[in-house]
């Protein structure tokens, strides 16, 4: 199994991304952000996400801002999940209320952590564009999030399916 750090190109199918931005929005439209886990597996240096897991959150919004939580039962069970299905967590997807940048807080509590890994922060709660190329992308190098150019992204990132394509809208929790 080829290891995350090694990873060249991702390919993610249009709905993941449709699937991803409807989430983000459902917290949204309470003001809050949203977070979205990305899972699939690997084959040689290609990474192919095949799921989308929104895990059970708390979402906090005060005077303060706005972030969400994930209890310790809820990492288990992830964990339970990768172990079972033999799946990988290869991004996190989390929404902020305006601009899309990695905050302190999303340095400190990442729950993607392996060398390699993507942290992808949507703007405006999920309510812009469906479309990476409006997304901030991160990459976890060397234990710091460096985000990536838009070059980059459009080298490693490619999506399988027309953009013009709504599917049908799910529940997808635990």
């Amino acid at each position: 199994m080829t290891q995350v750090e090694h990873l060249e190109k991702i390919w993610i199918p249009y709905d993941i991304l449709y699937r991803t931005s409807e989430s983000l929005r459902f917290y949204g439209k309470r003001k809050c952000e949203g977070l979205v886990l990305w899972l699939g597996f690997t084959d040689d240096k290609i990474g192919h996400i095949k799921k989308i897991l929104v895990p059970p959150q708390d979402s906090i919004r005060s005077e303060d801002g706005v972030g969400y939580f994930v209890t310790s039962e809820t990492l288990f069970s992830l964990n339970k999940l990768l172990s079972d299905t033999g799946l990988r967590l290869l991004a996190q997807v989390h929404s902020h209320p305006g601009r899309a940048y990695h905050s302190a807080a999303d340095d400190r509590y990442c729950i993607v952590t392996a060398e390699g890994g993507f942290s992808i922060v949507v703007p405006d709660f999920g309510f812009g564009p469906c479309d990476l190329s409006h997304w901030a992308i991160y990459r976890l190098i060397e234990g710091v999030w460096e985000k990536l150019s838009p070059r980059a992204v459009k080298s490693i990132f490619f999506i399988e399916g027309k953009p013009d394509y709504q599917p049908k809208r799910k529940k997808f929790l635990f």
